[in-house]
This record gives structure tokens, sequence and C-alpha cells, in this order.
């Protein structure tokens, strides 16, 4: 069943080091089946809680997939450098059945 990852980022404190998690988690993706919803730089309004700078919907085959690239020793290596750097949260979340 197909699974989303979404997560929201929210006031980096060093913008070198995002970055850096971008130049390195991209490639961590390329030999996957993901579908990009959203990237940096999509239009965002925050409109309950703490301002979200950005948010990012992948979507995967399975929550299965999803958990093997998030735990991936190169996406680990990657995400280091946001949780450093960044407030965030992320969550992987089924997609309703028949919708």
């Amino acid at each position: 069943m197909t699974a989303y990852y979404i997560v929201f980022v929210e006031k980096p404190a060093d913008p070198a080091e995002i970055a850096e998690y971008r130049r390195l988690a991209l490639p961590t993706l390329k030999d996957r089946a993901v579908k990009f919803h959203t990237r940096p730089g999509c239009e965002l309004h925050t409109v309950e809680g703490d301002e979200v700078d950005v948010a990012i919907v992948l979507e995967f085959d399975t929550v299965q997939a999803a958990k093997d690239w998030y735990y991936s020793a190169e996406y680990q290596d990657a995400v280091t450098h946001r949780l450093g750097t960044a407030r965030s949260r992320a969550v992987i979340v089924n997609k309703l059945p028949n919708s």
C-alpha cells in the first residue's frame, strides 16, 4: 500500500548544514521508486503551530520501502546534517485504502 514520508523543518540555524543535507540526501533516492509531491521552495502556508520553513512529501510504494530508505546507512549519514541544525519532525504514513 502506498506510503508517504512527510517532514517539516523549522528554523535551520546553519544554512550550510541544510545545503549539505540536501546534497547528500537527494542521491539516496536515485534508485528508489519514489515520487516527489513537494520540494524545498514550494509555496507553504503554516496554519497551525510553529512556523514551518520547509515541508517535504515523498511517496513510496509501501511503508517498508519508505523505512528501508529512511534507515539506510546513506540517508542516516545525510540526515545528521539536518537534525544537527534544524528543528524537524518526520512521519511515514499509509495512504487510505481505495483513495
